[in-house]
């Protein structure tokens, strides 16, 4: 009886989150081309902020809660999940070729996979690490702000017909769903994972990691389905790095605890391969050197090595 009902309370969860996600992605590409910023740009802050936010919230939760290695599993987990999953999924609805992605763009997206590493290494948060990671979110901030305008943007016919206070009050309540949805949603899926009885990490790893990720899945969807494709490259740019260089300093400053091995020597490994693969294959798909056939195929391969992942985590091979 509690399955079933953990269980249908995650499916109502789904619901609200995927619903949000799509209010969410309309409206933002709507505000960002009445500002005149790019795609890429408000996929890499509003889009990337608002859903980072249950990773964010599982990281306060898991420092009140002294259950750090679930917010830290989280936060390597979900990485992966951004790459693997979601861009994958990315890759085999793309249509069209997608702009060029600045390569300073990509930059605080490799320094924070390298500062983590480093953090991780002696499976303690420092309050160095957290100062260095907190410094890296700083760039973040200073290169998308160096590099947020575009021109000879054209206005969608409708944001035209869509006042500013009605975007606003849309976008507010998609975040809200995606927020809420979101964090329902880890609530039940952790409520069914300890119901059978899968550890702190490994529940962090999968269970929380894929369910902090689904907003960033269902706003990629989204912006899959109306061919905002820069939208879903600059959402998991700025998803990996906040969930970097806001998550863990969180854990730093405000607790003290003992990672496990694994996590660095299993994990963080995989992640460090998904970053590098990303980075290579965001650089040269917006070229003529991969065609979209090719991309679809990468996807494909993707959505394998994560369930190749989540199947080796589960002892299942």
């Amino acid at each position: 009886m509690d399955f079933l009902i953990n269980f249908l309370g995650l499916i109502a969860s789904l619901a609200v989150l995927i619903w949000g996600a799509d209010k969410f992605v309309d409206n933002s590409s709507i505000l960002a081309k009445k500002l005149g910023i790019n795609e890429l740009t408000i996929g890499l802050t509003v889009v990337a902020l608002g859903t980072s936010a249950p990773e964010i919230f599982v990281g306060i939760s898991s420092v009140l809660n002294k259950s750090e290695n679930i917010a830290m599993g989280a936060v390597v987990g979900s990485n992966i999940s951004n790459i693997a999953l979601i861009f994958g999924v990315s890759c085999i609805g793309i249509s069209f070729k997608p702009k060029e992605t600045p390569i300073i763009q990509l930059l605080p997206f490799l320094l924070s996979a390298i500062v983590l590493g480093f953090t991780l290494y002696d499976l303690k948060v420092s309050i160095l690490d957290s100062i260095l990671l907190l410094i890296v979110f700083l760039y973040f901030l200073y290169v998308i702000i160096k590099n947020k305008s575009q021109t000879n943007i054209g206005i969608p016919e409708e944001s035209e017909n869509q006042n500013n206070p009605i975007t606003l009050i849309l976008l507010t309540i998609g975040l809200i769903a995606l927020i809420f949805g979101s964090r329902y949603a880890v609530i039940y899926a952790e409520n069914i994972a300890i119901l059978l009885n899968i550890s702190e990490l490994i529940i962090g790893l999968t269970i929380i990691a894929i369910g902090t990720s689904l907003p960033e899945l269902a706003a990629t969807i989204s912006a899959v389905i109306k061919k905002k494709t820069d939208m879903v490259v600059g959402n998991v740019i700025g998803s990996n790095v906040l969930n970097i260089t806001l998550v863990v300093p969180i854990i730093g400053l405000f607790s003290s605890v003992e990672l496990e091995q694994v996590l660095f020597a299993r994990d963080y490994f995989i992640m460090s391969i998904a970053t590098i693969a990303f980075m290579l294959i965001v650089i040269f798909y917006s070229s003529n050197i991969i065609k979209l056939n090719a991309i679809r195929f990468i996807g494909v391969l993707c959505l394998l090595a994560y369930a190749g992942y989540i199947l080796n985590l589960s002892n299942l091979i």
